[in-house]
């Protein structure tokens, strides 16, 4: 198994019976493990993971964790799984085309509180 396959297996665990907080924790896993292997050349860095892992930050931010983990393994798919109109969707980010800057912004991600929902005024 090459290491980007064992990569892909070791991000397939389900969340779906997750606390909020685990979920968090998986994500942020997700990513951090996604960047790492590319620093490490274990697969090329190009627009398409610079646009997935955009999106998992800022779905991160969002406190969409569920979404973010998920967009973060699209970073990993294989080049057969990867259509360009369906990654299109997520604009390159100014401060997001390095792997130095998606570290450094999934770090301030990182460390933001979850977003609850609103309250409703009585």
């Amino acid at each position: 198994m090459s290491a980007i396959e064992a990569l892909r297996k070791s991000l397939s665990v389900s969340s779906e019976d997750a606390s909020s907080e685990d979920k968090k924790k998986m994500a942020v896993e997700a990513i951090t493990k996604i960047l790492d292997a590319l620093g490490r050349g274990v697969a090329p860095f190009g627009e398409w993971e610079q646009r997935c892992l955009g999106a998992a930050i800022i779905a991160l931010r969002s406190s969409k964790f569920d979404e973010a983990r998920s967009f973060a393994r699209r970073a990993i798919w294989p080049e057969e799984n990867r259509r360009n109109s369906g990654v299109a969707r997520f604009p390159l980010r100014p401060g997001m085309l390095s792997l130095a800057e998606l570290a450094h912004e999934l770090e301030t991600a990182r460390k933001l509180p979850p977003r609850g929902k609103p309250r409703m005024v009585e």
